[in-house]
């Protein structure tokens, strides 16, 4: 049986895809320089630079890299009844902002999708959370020949009318796709605030075809995502401890490089085990 026909299948049967991402995303976390680790002002200066360079070259490429998802996504969304910025969206999401090792080519899979029909695919080891705790299994990911068979893929399986509420023509804007995938598609609670929020810092709009996307944000829902992220600071500087999301880092990384459990960390942030990060994130640890 095709895995990949419904979300809420894959959620059944492996515990989503977005935990296997975040997995495969820690891999490629950037260690955080020790505390006991004193620097000379000369080493110190030549690290800024470094530093400011390395950030620069990051904001590139995450900047060339959504460019290249909203190119297909909008030649898939013109004619899937899709809205382009909410795929985007989600892309960056699943990839951790292109950070995935499977969403590079030539592997060019933006949604960790699983193959079990026979197609073309490369078995990675990922990791599933499984009856409690953290299982590691070699799994079958397919493979596309580009980011636009991939995005090609993604809206077929958007196409189920079990995710018709996300369509253009049952919305209004791309805010009612965005809450409509919440709890269908994703089951952090906060994923519809996440997509919003990439799309207007990112102007994802841009890529939606005319007239579409261009409702302005409802009162209600800029309070919302307004309220969650006060929340979550709050937390951090009451408990002393904080940390900013970079790209790349997941919440299995990050419980790692700690040196707490993954349990302890979504607990500590009142987070369920498929809630998602993002860049910029403040989080407590």
């Amino acid at each position: 049986m095709n895995q990949f026909k419904t979300r809420i299948e894959k959620y059944n049967y492996l515990k989503t895809q977005q935990k296997e991402k975040r997995i495969k995303t820690a891999k490629k976390t950037v260690p955080l320089l020790g505390t006991a680790m004193i620097l000379s002002p000369a080493v110190l200066t030549m690290n800024t630079v470094k530093a400011s360079a390395a950030e620069t070259a990051q904001v590139q490429n995450q900047s060339a890299f959504i460019e290249q998802l909203g190119a297909s996504a909008m030649q898939v969304s013109a004619s899937s009844d899709l809205y382009a910025s909410i795929m985007v969206a989600q892309a960056l999401v699943e990839t951790g902002f292109g950070t995935s090792q499977l969403s590079a080519a030539p592997y060019y899979n933006l949604f960790g999708v699983k193959e079990y029909s026979g197609g073309p695919s490369v078995t990675m080891s990922t990791q599933e959370y499984l009856n409690g705790q953290w299982v590691t299994m070699n799994e079958p990911f397919a493979v596309y020949s580009s980011y636009a068979e991939s995005f090609q893929a993604h809206a077929s399986l958007l196409a189920s009318s079990y995710y018709a509420g996300a369509w253009k023509s049952h919305t209004n804007s791309y805010q009612d796709a965005a809450v409509y995938l919440t709890g269908r598609y994703a089951t952090d609670p906060g994923y519809a605030s996440k997509l919003i929020s990439l799309i207007q810092n990112y102007n994802l709009t841009r890529f939606d075809t005319p007239g579409a996307g261009t409702a302005v944000q409802s009162t209600e829902e800029t309070q919302t995502v307004s309220e969650q992220t006060t929340t979550v600071q709050q937390t951090a500087q009451a408990s002393g401890q904080s940390y900013t999301v970079q790209s790349g880092d997941s919440i299995w990384g990050i419980a790692e490089k700690f040196g707490i459990s993954v349990d302890q960390l979504l607990a500590d942030n009142g987070w369920s085990s498929d809630s998602t990060i993002m860049p910029g994130d403040t989080i407590v640890i």
